[in-house]
């Protein structure tokens, strides 16, 4: 089970990178590239799986142990032991089914909302994905993590794609 915990979050990490990558494209293209709301749908699921096999694998399905535990991990890498920390991992899950159901739903308005949401996804995301992927991961975890985190930068600062490519 340990492994599936891995494997899902592995693989939910590299769906969210693939759908932002078909997500800037498809904002700087005006095209849809379905293969990328899939992509992102397929990372929400496996996000959601991981949870799941987390607070039940790790946790025993107590809830407030996650809690606490989560919170002891922020204390030692951040010095405050924050509760709610737990609670941004839920949060972030929630915004992410949000944002691929509305580009799923309706690409057109998708694609064309507000650069201030757009940004406060991509820095919600880059914190989810640096902490997870990198501060709280194990070394070997880094190993993957750093270069992922350096995939994402690139995919969202790179330079704009034509519209004839």
């Amino acid at each position: 089970m340990m492994v599936a915990l891995y494997v899902t979050v592995w693989l939910a990490l590299v769906a969210l990178l693939l759908g932002e990558l078909g997500r800037r494209r498809n904002t700087q293209t005006g095209v849809t590239t379905h293969w990328a709301i899939v992509a992102s749908a397929i990372g929400v699921v496996l996000g959601t799986t991981h949870t799941l096999l987390a607070l039940g694998v790790v946790y025993g399905w107590d809830h407030a142990r996650a809690v606490a535990v989560t919170a002891e991990q922020a204390a030692r890498l951040y010095g405050v032991a924050w509760p709610g920390s737990l609670y941004v991992n839920y949060v972030f899950l929630a915004w992410w089914l949000a944002d691929t159901g509305w580009w799923w739903l309706s690409p057109r308005t998708f694609l064309r909302r507000s650069r201030i949401i757009e940004w406060a996804w991509r820095y919600t995301a880059f914190t989810m994905v640096i902490n997870g992927a990198v501060i709280f991961a194990s070394p070997a975890g880094r190993i993957a993590g750093v270069p992922l985190v350096v995939a994402l930068l690139v995919v969202w600062w790179s330079k704009p794609y034509s519209k004839a490519s």
